[in-house]
């Protein structure tokens, strides 16, 4: 029995000899020089390394290597660009009898990171790199190496594998990382992000070889919650001045007040420096109580110069489902070609399609990142109706439930609400400037081809250099500036109306015309404030029209002079089948805006039967107007139908034009015509008795009598 223990002993018993000879023989101590050396040789920072390094003999034989850390340069955030609490190194026992160093599994704990961006835009990782040799030892080097002959090329493949240190070789099954944080710092930007929790493990690595690498992490960011993890399988080459990836996913969760994504997956089927790689992005999840489908697809190509990065083939897809959305669902495809220039900050999109609720765009843009990022772009569409999209909105419809939520209802609405500047500070953060053209575009109903429109945002002033549209058997073009660099912005704007058919645009946004006709309009108008009262109250400028061949709707001058001289004269009305209408050649009036009122003396009408002059001011603040319209009657009012009135010919007829715009009242003020009349008609008398009396009816005592008895008859 004795002998069979001590038989089973036995492989104990060497076990235990062997770690001894092993603690006695290897100090690992005596790698901490090298280890720095080594580090601080290829970063040009400085290690530190608290405590001894010590064996470790359980779970598993190895080293325990204390606090460690990597400085930052003086002037950043914290004074290590990263620190460990505590590495597990794994080691192999047997090959360290023939000086190897056969690293397991490197365990790195409580590991700590920080990337700081300055103001002036320097980074801590700025300048990371391995120190230049001194002259000296590059002749040195230079001498060893011509006294060192290679077979050939799989020998020096083999010194890369496994580097020689002091006489010992080295090589590295894994990595892990566990427990990490990570402080991400920008004072450019003003933005600070704390990540914890994180953990990293790599599998078996050797330069030129495939490795298996995971990851996950989580971050609290406040409002924000971010969870990532991901595998790849990771090439380093031998040369370690590239690196090759294959069969790549992460997955990210992400979930704040308002949105939460679940399940956000990119996938790259394999990344080589210098060649094209596809990728698929999918994201699924819920935004602003909508709930959002997407998946990409594209190509990536990414120099090894990190010059010039390309995408191609970018197609991506876009569902999302919610109530405030047309159709309650809506289908967004994106499609573009693009590349950015890393030297110079220049992202430039070609061949750029969207496609929306029956809306497509085609085009290309640029954006070069600077300060205020300089965005360009050109974009056409060959059709665009705003109205086919607004009715497939939702229509917002409100229950009266009682009388007492009406009343309080009419409570709400009667009380008025203050008004105040929209916030535009916004534009003062932009440089962008872009063409837009549409073959066919519809708004309220109203239908233009050809709109072309070219406008700029830079640093708060809005400039619509350009807008033209052919409308209506006419044109449009107008300018327009908006600055908004101050709390109350000011506008400026010029439009020009050039041979529409009024008619027809009339009744297609207002589904009735008021005018006929070819119309030109011309409008040059500026002012201040964008509040809705301080807006027709500031707006100053004038406004000019220009109608021909045309007609008044709503009035019928002829008809109105007829039936109250009839009324006058005591004769019997008959009905009429007269349209509501006043025929004109032309129709001329320019208004002058100022204090919420426009003015105008020189409304001009002309037709075969009247001659129109009119004067007064509308209120737009307020929407009423007071306009006197005066006719004249210079040919017979048969050619409008009726019995023949022309002994009111040359006489002015005078038609007062109140109340609101909605509902304006006409009132042909026809005492001043009868008097007109009287006078006339006095005059003729006075006329004839001078053919017979002569002089004699000159006296202006004469006259005099004559106008007092005009007067006491109209007043």
């Amino acid at each position: 029995m004795k002998k069979i223990v001590l038989l089973i002993s036995i492989p104990f018993i060497a076990i235990v000899i062997a770690l001894l000879v092993l603690v006695l023989v290897v100090n690992p101590n005596q790698f901490k020089p090298l280890i720095k050396e080594q580090v601080e040789q290829q970063t040009g920072r400085q290690l530190t390394m608290d405590g001894d390094i010590s064996w470790r003999f359980f779970p598993s034989i190895g080293f325990s290597i204390g606090n460690m850390a990597l400085s930052n340069p003086t002037g950043f955030a914290t004074a290590n660009l990263v620190k460990f609490d505590n590495a597990n190194i794994d080691i192999n026992v047997l090959p360290l009898f023939d000086h190897e160093i056969n690293i397991g599994l490197i365990t790195l704990d409580g590991a700590a990171f920080t990337l700081h961006t300055l103001k002036s835009g320097v980074t801590n990782l700025d300048g990371i790199g391995p120190k230049k040799e001194t002259s000296v030892s590059e002749n040195k080097t230079e001498i060893k190496n011509e006294n060192v002959t290679t077979s050939d090329d799989s020998n020096a493949e083999a010194a890369t594998t496994a580097p020689e240190i002091n006489g010992w070789t080295v090589s590295l099954e894994g990595i892990a990382l566990t427990n990490a944080s990570a402080l991400i710092q920008d004072d450019k930007a003003g933005t600070k992000t704390q990540l914890s929790n994180m953990n990293i493990k790599l599998s078996q690595f050797s330069p030129g070889e495939w490795t298996h690498l995971t990851f996950n992490l989580k971050a609290d960011l406040g409002q924000q919650k971010i969870a990532l993890k991901g595998e790849t399988d990771l090439n380093i080459a031998k040369t370690l001045d590239t690196a090759s990836l294959k069969e790549t996913e992460l997955v990210v969760s992400y979930a704040d007040k308002t949105n939460k994504f679940d399940d956000i997956t990119l996938t790259i089927d394999k990344f080589n420096f210098d060649e094209w790689s596809t990728l698929e992005l999918m994201a699924a999840g819920k935004a602003n109580d909508m709930t959002v489908d997407s998946k990409s697809t594209f190509e990536l190509n990414v120099p090894k110069a990190l010059d010039i990065i390309k995408i191609r083939k970018f197609i991506s897809t876009n569902n999302v489902i919610g109530d405030a959305l047309p159709n309650k669902d809506v289908t967004a495809i994106i499609g573009f070609n693009s590349s950015f220039d890393v030297t110079k900050s220049l992202l430039q999109v070609t061949d750029l399609t969207l496609s929306a609720v029956d809306t497509q765009f085609d085009g290309k843009a640029s954006v070069e990142l600077k300060d205020i990022p300089k965005v360009r772009f050109e974009l056409h569409s060959p059709s665009i109706d705003v109205d086919a999209l607004l009715a497939t909105l939702p229509s917002s419809e409100n229950t009266v439930v009682d009388n007492k939520q009406t009343n309080t209802s009419n409570v709400k609405k009667s009380t008025p609400v203050k008004e105040i500047e929209p916030d535009l500070s916004a534009l003062k953060g932009l440089d962008v400037a872009g063409k837009i053209t549409i073959d066919r575009f519809k708004a309220n109903n109203a239908k233009m081809q050809n709109v072309q429109s070219q406008f700029s945002v830079n640093r708060g002033v809005l400039n619509l250099s350009k807008f033209h549209s052919n409308l209506y058997d006419g044109s449009i073009d107008m300018t327009a500036k908006l600055d908004a660099r101050k709390s109350i912005p000011v506008y400026s704007m010029k439009n020009t109306i050039k041979g529409v058919k009024v008619a027809p645009l009339l009744i297609d946004v207002m589904g009735e015309s008021l005018v006929e006709g070819t119309g030109n309009i011309t409008i040059n108008v500026s002012g201040k404030s964008l509040k809705p009262t301080a807006l027709k109250q500031n707006v100053k400028g004038k406004i000019a029209i220009n109608f021909a061949d045309g007609a008044v709707n709503g009035i019928n001058v002829p008809l109105m002079i007829r039936t109250t001289y009839a009324k006058v004269k005591g004769e019997k009305i008959k009905g009429s089948d007269e349209a509501e209408k006043t025929d004109f050649s032309a129709l001329t009036a320019s208004f002058l805006l100022e204090n919420g009122n426009a003015t105008t003396n020189n409304i001009r009408m002309v037709s075969p039967l009247l001659r129109i002059h009119g004067e007064g001011s509308a209120q737009y603040v307020n929407e009423t107007a007071n306009m006197l319209i005066e006719t004249s009657i210079v040919g017979s009012l048969k050619g409008q139908g009726g019995k023949s009135i022309d002994d009111l010919k040359d006489v002015t007829i005078p038609i007062r034009i109140t109340g609101s715009w909605a509902n304006p009242k006409y009132k042909l003020e026809f005492g001043d015509v009868m008097q007109q009349k009287a006078k006339k008609e006095l005059d003729r008398g006075i006329e004839k008795l001078e053919a017979k009396y002569g002089d004699k009816i000159k006296d202006e005592k004469v006259k005099d009598a004559a106008n007092k008895l005009l007067k006491g008859l109209f007043n």
